[in-house]
């Protein structure tokens, strides 16, 4: 049937006629029905007017309750701004040049000190303990030569700002193979830290140390990138750094002929410091050493103050025979981006002294692998190191310094941004330098003061850099700017050495609690 929804016609009742299962009924009688009266249509009538009156009232009463607004009720909470007191800051420095090997040159696979590094430290306020972490690798535990841990009392109640503190060391070595000046500040423990720097081509021995200050084990975990990529090997996942302890690695033993590594440590229980040692042997004559700190985090504009380059006509002479083992003394970017796809850069190299010999230069680099670019033509000097990215990037810059056939080597790492104050101790060795870049756009009058109560004021001219003398072993506060990057460097006599100043610990903030 055109139209059918698929439903059977309703029955009419004369198909149950003759169905004994309908026995016939009898039919019911018939209800006389009484007419209406004029009453009845009056009650009636009334009835539906009360009902139609009462369903009115409800449809206003709930548009009433639509269109009215509703009153607001509101209260605050209790609560209370409560300023915790800052409690004590937690350095780590790096201890004592390591080797592979022992006094006697046997024992390849055993870690060992070479002397101790001489190491200071200062807060601005109150008194610095220095320790010497208990557990070691390189068998230093306790001892001089151990990584040291500077720690300072909690600032005084009421103090909203932590105290500054900060710390350094250098270590000039001369034994066997070994020569060469190293020099490192003392770091917060972090959880996540970059390392770029070292190599494990033939000559070249990169120690990794791990130390953590906590009284819980640290549980690390390693990427290891080279100029082929990502380093694939058993053992750099799960490593246990025991509390108060040191751990040290060789950079080899994941894989060896890594000309330009660069490793990322992550962390968990106890926070750890990182740091890489490089030496460097061609053939049988020493060729420098030097110890790569860390930085926290990658970024897109990298900043690398205090770059210096001496020694230059020397330096210059050992590559003119062509020897493939002096390849790498020249000067160098390594830059590295995670991840995939190309990654632009701009690197710009400014003299520190005002002069017009900088360049810069563009290049793509390929993501995920560690490159090295070469700077070349640059005179002898101080300069401040740029690389604007695409991507973020971790970056630093590896200079040489010769006298004759002796050399030595510097990483120089990425600088994090002061803001407002900081504290810089310079560490004990020859002619310590401040090197201060001002990315601003307006000079800075930073005051740099000693503990020893000498004070200068410094103008850092907008988007230019300006230097500093320091005394060997001596700390200063700088103050009277809004952003600065700024490194210290060592160096004479063909040795050579650099760090980074980091900002200050975290201090504590206002908290506001609910009960």
């Amino acid at each position: 049937m055109s139209g059918d929804l698929g439903l059977a016609d309703e029955p009419t009742g004369d198909e149950f006629a003759d169905d004994p299962a309908f026995p016939e009924q009898d039919e019911p009688e018939t209800e006389t029905r009484r007419g209406v009266t004029a009453k009845g249509v009056v009650v009636a009538g009334a009835r539906t007017v009360a009902g139609l009156v009462g369903i009115g009232v409800a449809a206003v009463t709930i548009a009433a309750a639509v269109l009215l607004p509703l009153p607001t009720i509101s209260s605050t909470p209790a609560s209370m701004l409560v300023t915790p007191v800052p409690t004590a800051q937690q350095l780590v420095c790096a201890g004592s040049v390591l080797r592979l090997a022992d006094d006697s040159g046997e024992g390849a696979t055993t870690v060992s000190a070479l002397g101790s590094p001489d190491l200071r430290a200062e807060a601005s306020e109150g008194r610095v303990s220095t320790t010497a972490v208990e557990v070691s690798d390189a068998s230093t535990g306790g001892t001089s030569s151990a990584p040291a841990v500077v720690s300072t009392p909690p600032s005084a109640a009421g103090a909203t700002e932590s105290a500054l503190v900060s710390g350094a060391q250098s270590e000039l070595v001369n034994e066997g193979d070994f020569v060469g000046l190293a020099a490192a500040d003392c770091a917060v423990p972090n959880g996540d830290s970059w390392l770029a720097g070292g190599s494990t081509a033939v000559g070249r021995t990169t120690l990794l140390s791990l130390t953590n200050p906590s009284e819980v084990p640290a549980t690390v975990n390693l990427e290891i990138f080279g100029e082929d990529g990502k380093v694939t090997a058993p053992g750099t996942s799960g490593i246990i750094v025991p509390a108060n302890g040191q751990r040290v690695l060789s950079l080899a033993g994941f894989q060896p002929d890594i000309v330009s590594p660069v490793v990322h440590v992550k962390s968990t229980g106890g926070q750890v410091s990182a740091t890489l040692q490089q030496a460097t042997v061609r053939t049988l004559t020493p060729g420098g050493l030097d110890i790569v700190s860390s930085v926290p985090a990658l970024a897109t504009d990298t900043v690398i103050p205090g770059v210096v380059i001496t020694g230059l006509d020397a330096v210059q002479a050992l590559r003119k025979g062509g020897d493939p083992q002096f390849d790498d003394v020249e000067t160098a970017v390594r830059v590295f981006a995670p991840g995939e796809g190309t990654v632009s850069l701009t690197v710009t190299v400014t003299p520190e002294d005002g002069a017009e010999t900088g360049t810069s230069f563009q290049v793509d680099v390929d993501a995920g692998r560690v490159t090295d670019v070469p700077i070349e033509q640059l005179a002898t000097g101080s300069y401040t190191v740029g690389i604007t990215s695409s991507a973020p990037v971790v970056g630093s810059v590896r200079v040489t310094s010769a006298v004759g056939q002796t050399t030595d080597f510097a990483w120089f790492t990425a600088a994090s941004p002061l803001a407002t104050a900081a504290q810089v101790t310079a560490a004990p060795g020859p002619n310590p330098v401040l090197h201060l870049a001002n990315p601003g756009t307006a000079a800075a009058d930073v005051v740099v003061a000693g503990t020893d109560g000498t004070s200068r004021t410094v103008t850092v001219p907008a988007a230019a850099s300006a230097l500093v003398s320091l005394s060997a072993g001596e700390t200063y506060s700088l103050t009277g700017f809004r952003l600065l990057y700024a490194s210290v460097t060592l160096a004479d006599a063909g040795m050579i050495a650099g760090y980074s100043v980091r900002p200050p610990g975290v201090g504590s903030g206002p908290i506001l609690i609910y009960p």
